[in-house]
């Protein structure tokens, strides 16, 4: 258990190497979160803590991909076109692909614990756009020292869908074990 958590803050620490001003960037993305969790909660008529979590995450892509980076990969201001296959080394590091990868994998999971189903369209919506605008930004400003990929879209839209399946078992499970219980209780 504890190698597990040795190597999960092992990655936290890379991403934190990787953009330094990402740490002011999650306290302010969770504040906000908090400050809007009721508001929006009641705006969709959903429960404010999965809104508030769903608000974090949302916050929490946006800091990590628009935060300047320490060192650049490839030339500022310019856009790799090609889609690629992520390797099980990519996937077993903290690299650039595993981290897209986790990005928007949070998000996957709370879309599904979000009702009403308008919420979750609306939601799923704004997370399968979110990668187009997130490269289009790192392609158009050239002071955040980062480069555009469509990998990066690829691996975003894998780590969101990989999230919603996770999210869906979780929930089935989650739904299992409730009607044991009422079952149970009778």
């Amino acid at each position: 258990m504890f190698n597990n958590l040795d190597r999960g803050l092992y990655w936290v620490e890379q991403a934190y190497v990787e953009t330094p001003w990402a740490r002011a960037g999650l306290v302010i993305a969770a504040l906000v979160a908090l400050v809007l969790a009721i508001p929006v909660a009641k705006l969709l008529r959903s429960n404010p803590i999965i809104v508030g979590l769903l608000l974090a995450a949302f916050g929490a892509v946006l800091v990590f991909t628009l935060t300047p980076r320490v060192r650049t990969f490839g030339e500022a201001g310019s856009c790799y076109l090609q889609f690629g296959q992520p390797t099980r080394a990519d996937l077993l590091q903290p690299t650039d692909v595993s981290m897209n990868l986790l990005l928007l994998f949070p998000v996957g999971v709370l879309l599904t614990w979000l009702r009403p189903v308008i919420a979750v369209c609306c939601a799923f919506l704004i997370a399968l756009v979110m990668p187009v605008a997130i490269e289009y930004a790192q392609y158009s400003m050239e002071s955040l020292g980062r480069t555009c990929s469509f990998y990066d879209i690829q691996t975003n839209v894998i780590g969101l869908l990989a999230g919603v399946a996770v999210g869906l078992v979780i929930r089935l499970v989650w739904v299992i074990f409730a009607a044991i219980g009422r079952l149970v209780r009778r």
